[in-house]
């Protein structure tokens, strides 16, 4: 403890020992002359209890410590505090009742020992809660008078959803709040459990369930929703926020306080994200496991600056690597991170966190970076990913997406690197698209490299991570701010989400268990609607979909599908561990195949430069020789949407 709550508790101690003598004298007074007239054992019960008085004190002093009051924080009154002091007290009080009996005074008059209790209950009580009840009395009398801060400025009107233990604590604090902004005033509170219904939390008054919202909102004219359901399932606050008019209404939830303090703690607020309506329950990861896999090495993330490589970034530095090595080609991305983590993490960051500009396709840049730090884990997240935009030029797709791979990989092989971490993506399922195409010629790249038995090499295939760069969330928000329309391709288009920080540690989770060859898959919850999202979107932002922002379909885009698959037919898959994580077995191939691949390349780009017009068939017919089951997109319209469970990045890009 510190200080001031040293302090704090030796001043309640001292007033604990005075209240029980008080307590005692009292009950003593008030059974002898009040109910039991000319009591003879009253005056003993006195005079041995002042005589053994220190004694007592001590065992009171005692009973109160063991039953944890004075490490309790009665600013945040529950009935688990009121129980603790309910038991300290009457122990207490027993304890004092029984040893006047071993003392030869006898069985004192049980009115007195009861009065005691009373009395000191009541007191020790009493001074915890002098505070909280301060305030209540400080509230009604400046409201009384007309100087409380309301009377000048009109109070937010709220309804809150939830009623139970955390929504009371935070509507004990929004009593409090007595900021510059507006106040808030809690004015009705809905509640999923019936039993809750007619009853009054802290005086706003419990009115029903859910279905009620629409009607309340009407009501009390509410201008902003509270959310007070720690553990509100993503499915019940979509429901939620389909019985909201989020035209009307701002929808905030209410976070649980960081950290418990002497001081009452502001209330915490947080507007609704799109990522607490598709979000899903928290990862569970062995971090003893990758604690031991990740402390004191040495981490090269490639694409480092990038969505997932920044975010792997932030993960792997907390399991204390000796040094985490940004390696990008975008400068302002990477330098961005680097501040970014020095901001964060101070001089742990500064000593371990460093940047290195290069491509993967600058084989001497590798080497430079490589023989410099000499990583003993590679995680490697860069490539194009894009979709249309690798549509238009299928060279640079395969000779950043295959060729990159293959050099940091071969360079991994020569510095000895242990393991090698490759971030692929569900579109290298029987793709029908380039950037899908040249994923999986990587996955076959690191499948022929991992056969030398040198580095353990594996890659990770996951799809839609919200707010990725280039993702559809970002771009429908960037509609949604201009007044719409917001674009969807298809009206069945359909995708699996995850949010970026779930996404970096379950690949982190994946790597710690690999032993080399395996191909990872993530396991991408429950399938949603792009139309469905952006809708979500449109109410989040506090608009009506359809009615206050368009939205529009546009038609597949070169290279895109309905849905999205994680395995092929040949491959087979298996639990792990983590039951987010599953493995796949893929198909082999021979320790000569990345060397094929690279000649059967240069030999497509020769021909398709031998041309003065730019002609795409030579690469194209590279890419239907190494993934036969690539698909042209002709035939996206065809699929239909009763989809296995897949993952995906979004409609439109990785």
């Amino acid at each position: 403890m510190n200080r001031q709550s040293v302090i704090k508790t030796a001043i309640l101690m001292v007033a604990d020992m005075f209240i029980l003598i008080g307590s005692w004298c009292l009950a003593v007074f008030l059974s002898s002359y009040f109910f039991i007239h000319a009591d003879p054992m009253a005056r003993t019960v006195l005079n041995t209890f002042l005589q053994y008085g220190y004694m007592w004190q001590v065992f009171c002093l005692a009973a109160f410590w063991l039953s944890g009051v004075y490490r309790s924080m009665w600013q945040y009154v529950g009935i688990g505090l009121v129980i603790r002091l309910i038991f300290a007290t009457g122990v207490c009080n027993l304890g004092v009742y029984c040893t006047l009996r071993l003392l030869g005074v006898g069985w004192p008059n049980p009115a007195i020992g009861l009065l005691a209790f009373f009395f000191m209950l009541t007191l020790s009580g009493g001074i915890r809660m002098f505070k909280p009840m301060w305030w209540v009395v400080v509230r009604w009398w400046r409201r009384v008078r007309g100087k409380v801060s309301e009377r000048r400025m009109e109070p937010v009107r709220v309804l809150m959803i939830g009623a139970g233990e955390f929504a009371s604590t935070m509507l004990i604090h929004l009593n409090k709040h007595t900021g510059e902004q507006r106040p808030r005033r809690v004015l009705s509170i809905v509640d999923s459990n019936v039993k809750k219904h007619g009853y009054n939390l802290h005086g706003v008054p419990v009115e029903g369930d859910d279905s009620l919202i629409p009607a309340l909102v009407d009501k009390y004219n509410i201008e902003e929703v509270l959310v007070a359901v720690p553990s509100i399932s993503n499915q019940t606050l979509r429901k939620v926020i389909g019985y909201i008019p989020v035209g009307r209404c701002k929808v905030r939830l209410m976070k649980p306080f960081a950290k418990q303090t002497e001081a009452a703690p502001d209330v915490k607020f947080k507007d609704l994200e799109i990522s607490d309506l598709l979000g899903r329950p928290e990862t569970n990861l062995d971090n003893e496991g990758i604690s031991k896999w990740i402390r004191s090495g040495v981490i090269l993330v490639t694409g480092g600056g990038g969505s997932i490589g920044s975010e792997l970034c932030r993960q792997l530095l907390v399991f204390g690597p000796a040094k985490i090595i940004i390696f990008d080609i975008s400068e302002n991305n990477a330098y961005n991170l680097q501040q970014e983590l020095f901001t964060m993490h101070g001089e742990a960051a500064r000593s371990r966190v460093e940047v290195r500009i290069g491509s993967v396709l600058d084989e001497g840049r590798l080497e430079e970076v490589l023989s410099e730090f000499k990583p003993t884990v590679i995680f490697h997240a860069a490539a194009f990913k894009h979709v249309p935009l690798m549509e238009e030029c299928p060279r640079l797709a395969i000779e950043n997406n295959v060729m990159g791979t293959r050099l940091t990989g071969l360079s991994a092989i020569r510095h000895g690197v242990k393991r090698f971490v490759f971030v692929s993506t569900d579109k290298a399922i029987n793709p029908t698209n380039v950037m899908g195409a040249s994923k999986r010629m990587a996955e076959l790249v690191i499948q022929s490299l991992n056969a030398r038995g040198i580095c353990e090499f594996v890659a990770v295939r996951f799809g839609n991570v919200l707010g990725s760069n280039g993702s559809v969330v970002p771009l429908f928000q960037r509609q949604i701010e201009s007044g719409g329309p917001v674009t969807v391709t298809h009206p069945d288009i359909i995708r699996y989400f995850m949010t970026i920080p779930e996404a970096s540690r379950l690949v982190i989770q994946a790597g710690a268990i690999a032993k080399g060859g395996e191909i990872f898959i993530l396991d991408m919850g429950e399938p949603v609607k792009i139309v469905d999202l952006a809708e979500n979107l449109i109410r989040v932002a506090g608009f009506m979909p359809h009615v206050d922002i368009k939205i529009e379909f546009t038609g597949l885009r070169p290279g895109e599908k309905l849905f999205e698959e994680l395995l092929l037919d040949e491959e087979g898959i298996e639990k792990t561990k983590n039951n987010q994580i599953y493995v796949a077995h893929p198909r082999s191939v021979g320790i000569d195949f990345e060397r094929e691949i690279t000649e059967d390349f240069a030999r497509a780009v020769k021909n398709e430069n031998s041309t003065k017009s730019e002609n795409k068939e030579g690469i194209m017919s590279f890419i239907r020789k190494y993934v036969p089951e690539y698909r042209s997109e002709k035939n996206n319209a065809e699929q239909k949407v009763n989809a296995p469970r897949t993952g995906d990045n979004n409609q439109q890009t990785e």
